[in-house]
């Protein structure tokens, strides 16, 4: 069993579709997945499975459980039988937050690539590393608009990243218009490309997505 968190101590990064994004690929591809939505106040992933399975498009191995408290989600793992669970963390500090750290393989801290952003996000690792015994967090940048890699912020952003010795993914999540429609009620990317005018689009999404749970298995992988 392999265990993701993905988190952040803010809200508005991304983070509950980046999470349902791996969930649905890693299900797609026959693995049996589990979301536990630990975001008690928004609750996206599970309104999401909630709409796929009323719109007939939810992969049929992917499950969700929600968890509001660390006990609830000791609880969903420990009696899991999901080869790949994937938590989604409500975007503040909490003990909920710091029980999934704990308790993951690996944690994806989404972040837009702003200094903004950034300063919350180094602000998160700093404290997990005085704090907490363990922490496998990997920054990722989340949202990323085609022109941004050009920009100064995004420059200033990966200049942070080094700066603070941040580990982070290789791959970055770009902001795609079919990322948008997957959240509504699609079940997959796969399912929107069966439209035969976004099936390019599919494509690129789909092989953004597979390169991030690239990058995932060779750091679980790595650290057992």
């Amino acid at each position: 069993m392999t265990i993701i968190a993905v988190a952040n101590s803010k809200g508005g990064v991304g983070k509950s579709t980046l999470c349902l994004l791996i969930a649905s690929e890693l299900a797609q591809n026959g693995a049996k997945v589990l979301i536990i939505d630990a975001d008690q106040k928004q609750q996206s992933c599970l309104q999401w499975v909630n709409r796929c399975q009323r719109a007939g498009t939810l992969p049929p191995s992917l499950m969700v459980v929600p968890a509001n408290t660390p006990q609830d989600l000791k609880v969903a793992l420990t009696t899991s039988n999901a080869e790949i669970i994937l938590i989604d963390v409500q975007g503040s500090m909490n003990d909920l937050l710091i029980a999934s750290i704990v308790s993951s393989d690996i944690t994806l801290v989404p972040t837009k690539a702003n200094v903004m952003e950034m300063v919350e996000t180094v602000k998160l690792f700093e404290w997990a590393e005085n704090n907490l015994k363990r922490a496998p967090l990997r920054l990722i940048l989340n949202r990323v608009e085609g022109i941004d890699t050009n920009t100064t912020a995004f420059q200033d952003a990966v200049k942070m990243i080094r700066d603070n010795r941040l580990p982070a993914l290789p791959t970055f999540v770009r902001a795609r218009k079919v990322y948008e429609q997957f959240s509504k009620e699609a079940g997959s990317l796969a399912h929107i490309g069966k439209d035969p005018g976004k099936s390019e689009q599919v494509a690129k999404a789909r092989g953004n997505i597979i390169s991030v749970i690239t990058d995932i298995t060779r750091i679980v992988s790595d650290a057992a």
